[in-house]
């Protein structure tokens, strides 16, 4: 059976880096799909738009398509939804976050909606397949069911079905390994889509995972997407420990709760290669932690924050403004939170309706709100859109900005983590050489890098470093070779060859640019940075060499 998988962002957000990325729940379910024998086509039409994904979907005439929805694409999901409206000879199926919840509300208002998938999608497709087959096709929800545990799922990265309008360098930096969370955030839709029941990858399936994408497409470095990455302590040390024994060298990322975090278990994140952790922190007020459901306290957040400095991990937190109750003093103990926990990165949201949660169901109950306004609106909902909470979240950012100076890590900084960790961490070099770079201090840039080198010598990132120090100092030369070496270690990794391809142009090198920046396109065509390097070179070579974009 022919399936076509589909996800298109909204208009305005086509040129938004993360959410005009395929979710990587599409992925999974194309993956498990595909090793049941049937042949899959995965689209991202978010540069494309509606009217061009209808056109192309009618062209491929799958047997059934299913489309995922969340809040923020639902306003050009709907539009190809109404496309379809009485012009398909195919199963229409819906799932994703926002068309679970409103499953009702969809088979009321599109015609063209076939089915609803609700929840986790793999076994629930293959009840709906099973339907077709046996010549059911009323229209219906299919109920979801939880896979036991993640290893039912094959790796996401080796679907081999046809792709569309993907960029498997983007989309493979960001990989899962956990679903679900335990919690009962009231604005979170996580406790009912996923029933507080958490499912996991095993280490091995992960390093394997890791492995495969950083042979196959070069990654080097990876955000791990799970609501809570640190919600196990004995998976997080052997996925660390595994890491540091098969000399996987990555630079990763992860989101995490402040009540399931220890220095023990950050000390070997970092030898492991990461370099930054978010905390859902939403509030510095014990009242609105506690209206949020939280369980936990400004205390919590502050000390899981100063293990975060002590162990030399860079640190952002998500912040929320605007229920009913915050009020400014609310705001100021927030602000003095910024300042006690000194983090990087602050992103602050408006409180918003999201169906699914208990927050959104509280309303509803109210009658402040229906399933019906989400028809009627094209943006999201929030609890509060006036003068004051606007003003709020302006004080919040404001005061962010204004610490974040104070945030990052200067020389008794890095001296105080080797103390802490020991001094044979490669990302504490590079981090410490980053800071120098930063400072245009490139000799002593480079000389952390070098440290890194030594510490692993078969990692790529310090050359990639080397190489950039290189560059800035107008050693073009030296920078082409540290970016070889780059080369030599991680072969499929697009951003070595560009950067050879950079430094071999600025050495006059021309022939051997053209060689590099070949390779860098074969490896990646959609880097728009490739494309100025060809441009570059058929501006300099005087028709002795072509190189076409």
């Amino acid at each position: 059976m022919k399936i076509m998988l589909v996800y298109l962002c909204d208009h305005e957000d086509r040129n938004d880096y993360y959410i005009s990325l395929l979710p990587v729940g599409l992925f999974s379910i194309a993956s498990f799909l595909e090793s049941k024998g049937h042949d899959i086509v995965l689209a991202n039409y978010s540069h494309a738009g509606s009217t061009k994904a209808h056109e192309e979907i009618l062209k491929i005439k799958p047997d059934i398509l299913g489309i995922s929805i969340f809040t923020h694409n639902k306003n050009e999901s709907n539009r190809l939804l109404k496309l379809f409206e009485g012009r398909k000879k195919f199963h229409l199926t819906i799932g994703g976050v926002h068309a679970s919840f409103l499953a009702d509300e969809y088979l009321k208002r599109f015609p063209s909606v076939d089915s609803v998938i609700k929840g986790e999608g793999e076994n629930s497709f293959l009840d709906l397949i099973d339907d077709l087959n046996a010549g059911k096709k009323e229209r219906k929800t299919y109920e979801c069911r939880r896979l036991d545990d993640l290893s039912e799922v094959r790796l996401s990265s080796k679907f081999s079905g046809l792709s569309i309008g993907i960029n498997p360098n983007e989309q493979f930096k960001y990989i899962i390994t956990s679903r679900g969370c335990p919690n009962s955030c009231t604005y979170c839709s996580s406790p009912a889509y996923w029933t507080r029941k958490v499912t996991y990858s095993s280490v091995d399936d992960i390093i394997s995972e890791i492995k495969y994408l950083q042979n196959r497409y070069g990654i080097i470095y990876f955000g791990i997407r799970d609501d809570n990455f640190t919600l196990k302590k004995s998976r997080v040390m052997e996925f660390c420990d595994k890491l540091i024994k098969n000399k996987i060298y990555i630079m990763w990322n992860c989101q995490s709760r402040v009540d399931t975090i220890d220095f023990e278990m950050l000390t070997a994140m970092k030898l492991s290669g990461l370099e930054h952790i978010q905390f859902g922190v939403e509030s510095g007020s014990e009242k609105i932690l506690s209206l949020y459901d939280k369980k936990i306290t400004p205390d919590k957040i502050i000390s899981a924050s100063e293990m975060v400095r002590r162990a030399g991990v860079y640190l952002s937190i998500y912040l929320m403004c605007g229920v009913f109750e915050e009020t400014k003093a609310d705001i100021r103990k927030t602000k003095e939170l910024i300042g006690k926990i000194l983090p990087g990165d602050v992103l602050v949201s408006p409180v918003a309706y999201y169906p699914g949660t208990a927050l959104y169901n509280q309303a509803v109950k109210k009658g402040l709100i229906s399933d019906s306004d989400w028809f009627k609106k094209t943006r999201g909902i929030y609890l509060r859109n006036d003068d004051e909470s606007n003003d709020m979240i302006d004080d919040i950012l404001n005061c962010a900005s204004i610490t974040r100076e104070k945030a990052w890590y200067r020389d008794k900084d890095f001296d105080y983590h080797r103390k802490n960790i020991g001094a044979d961490s490669w990302v504490t070099e590079i981090l410490h050489g980053d800071f120098k770079l930063d400072s245009d201090k490139m000799p002593q840039a480079r000389a952390f890098y070098t440290k890194a080198a030594k510490i692993t010598p078969l990692n790529p990132w310090p050359y990639l470093r080397n190489g950039k120090a290189f560059f800035f100092e107008g050693e073009f030369e030296s920078a082409l070779k540290s970016y070889i070496q780059v080369t030599d270690l991680v072969p499929n990794y697009y951003g070595g060859w560009l950067k050879s391809a950079e430094s071999a142009l600025a050495s006059g090198r021309v022939e051997l640019a053209g060689e590099c920046i070949k390779k860098a396109k074969e490896l990646n065509p959609y880097d728009q940075r490739i494309n100025g390097v060809l441009s570059t070179l058929n501006r300099n070579i005087k028709n002795r060499y072509s190189y076409k974009n």
